[in-house]
């Protein structure tokens, strides 16, 4: 955060989001590796893929009302659990289209967000169109989702309502004995609330991985065939919590030099 002269004001979120979710089932034995200290695997370990445009989103913060264009981003949530309780979601990656879009859920909550080159969300005659590009011009995913009648009341899971983070800062003081150092490496829970504004569509997905070293998505292969849901809702972002001090979960893919 440059104190001097800030990009923005912590606040909540408010948004109305057109948003697709597609439910990708993967072998237990992959989100056991993923998920960080003081999160387990749900009974059903699912990666929910979402993409989604933000429209007129409103940032409230003490300051007041911050108000941003429009703009897409998606992402990969993990199905978790923690301590018990109702099963949430472990943000895995974030990626946003714009500059700066993504700085405030970055910053504030550690939220993984990564600059995409472009993003996909087309409908037409009834089938759905997604895509996304890193920003190096390198293919994430792109697939396709059938747009039928559903029974859901929001385009997004129950279990989206707990997310989860890992909000680590790196060490000035540069790597220990033993790999990186941070400063701060906490659980996080950030809680989202999501209302539908509009009939929830989906059906049968399909998709394709990319992402090679840098994100290799290509881990989480369906165990069974896809599926999605589409939508618009209105989307709210609220504070967060501290849960733990955990220790740096593993890097399953390395940074990208161009």
């Amino acid at each position: 955060m440059p104190v001097f002269a800030p990009l923005f004001q912590p606040g909540t979120e408010e948004v109305t989001v057109r948003w697709l979710t597609v439910h990708v089932p993967v072998a237990a034995e992959v989100s056991d590796a993923v998920l960080p200290q003081g999160l387990t695997s749900a009974a059903e370990p699912t990666v929910g893929l979402w993409i989604a445009e933000f429209i007129g989103a409103e940032f409230h913060s003490v300051s007041g009302v911050e108000r941003r264009p429009s703009y897409l981003q998606g992402g990969l949530s993990l199905r978790c659990r923690r301590d018990g309780g109702a099963d949430g979601a472990y943000a895995l990656l974030t990626y946003v289209a714009g500059l700066n879009h993504g700085i405030l859920g970055r910053e504030l909550f550690g939220l993984p967000k990564k600059q995409l080159r472009s993003v996909t969300l087309d409908e037409e005659a009834g089938r759905l169109r997604f895509a996304m590009t890193s920003a190096l011009g390198e293919p994430l995913v792109a697939g396709e989702a059938e747009l039928g009648p559903t029974a859901h009341a929001a385009p997004a899971p129950d279990w989206f309502r707990r997310h989860f983070t890992v909000k680590a800062i790196p060490s000035a003081e540069g790597p220990g004995t033993d790999g990186p150092a941070f400063d701060v490496c906490k659980l996080v829970e950030i809680p989202w609330r999501m209302t539908d504004a509009a009939p929830v569509r989906g059906g049968a997905a399909s998709l394709v991985w990319g992402g090679g070293s840098s994100d290799p998505l290509h881990l989480f292969a369906p165990t069974q065939p896809p599926s999605a849901r589409y939508g618009t809702a209105r989307l709210g972002i609220d504070y967060g919590k501290y849960l733990a001090d955990v220790e740096p979960p593993h890097a399953f893919g390395r940074p990208s030099w161009g």
